[in-house]
């Protein structure tokens, strides 16, 4: 793995890199630390940045921050928002797709399932290992959590908080960055998929995909799943 300061760096240089998109990109988050002074990208691009995704990161950016609702819909009022699935607000600016809320709507601490009064809180509200990182908008601190340091080393997908409201939905999306990204699947993660992962909504290299992991967890391996596709198309 990137060591953090290196992680840090990648996002900071991303955000300031020298063309009219990240111009506006800049701008607009420049413009949410100083409204909004508690704010923090959260998750997704972080992990993407921190496994060497960046040159090809055209992803939303998730943001969380320690205001209100009502401070946080004043700040973004520009750009037209629209009430998102997580409780908050989802709006576009310089090209990009945000996705702000506040701390304490955050699904786990809404919930009751996390306590959360910090924003180092926030790595025990994620459903995978790798998205318990954080950026913070104002002091540009790149945070994570031990087991996200982890496993971006090891490339390891793994478990973090099992409670989620749409588990089917992230069975799937946990088969697709397993493909994608070239990472492993730990062992609790793999239990979870296949209690959860519906088939009949599975393509079919999805299913291929779960049918190596169901015969890796039956057969009582200790190693984490490896999918290779080529084998499972030939077989």
């Amino acid at each position: 793995m990137k060591s953090l300061s290196k992680v840090r760096v990648s996002v900071s240089d991303y955000i300031n890199h020298n063309s009219a998109d990240r111009f506006a990109l800049k701008n607009t988050l420049d413009n949410l630390a100083l409204t909004l002074p508690e704010t923090a990208i959260f998750g997704g691009m972080l992990r993407d940045f921190a496994l060497g995704h960046v040159r090809d990161f055209s992803s939303d950016i998730d943001l969380v921050s320690f205001a209100s609702r009502s401070e946080i819909l004043q700040a973004i009022s520009e750009f037209s928002p629209v009430e998102n699935k997580f409780g908050g607000f989802r709006f576009i600016a310089a090209k990009r797709i945000f996705d702000i809320w506040a701390f304490d709507d955050t699904w786990a601490f809404r919930e009751g399932i996390i306590k959360g009064n910090e924003l180092r809180d926030l790595f025990k509200t994620t459903f995978f290992n790798l998205d318990a990182a954080v950026f913070h908008l104002s002091t540009r601190e790149f945070i994570c959590s031990e087991d996200c340091e982890d496993g971006i080393e090891r490339r390891l997908l793994e478990l973090n908080l099992e409670e989620n409201p749409s588990p089917c939905g992230m069975s799937r999306r946990a088969i697709r960055m397993s493909i994608e990204k070239d990472l492993e699947i730990g062992p609790k993660l793999a239990s979870f998929m296949l209690t959860n992962a519906k088939r009949s909504e599975l393509d079919r290299l999805s299913n291929l995909f779960m049918d190596g992991l169901e015969v890796h967890v039956k057969s009582g391996h200790s190693e984490n799943f490896t999918f290779q596709p080529q084998q499972s198309l030939i077989s």
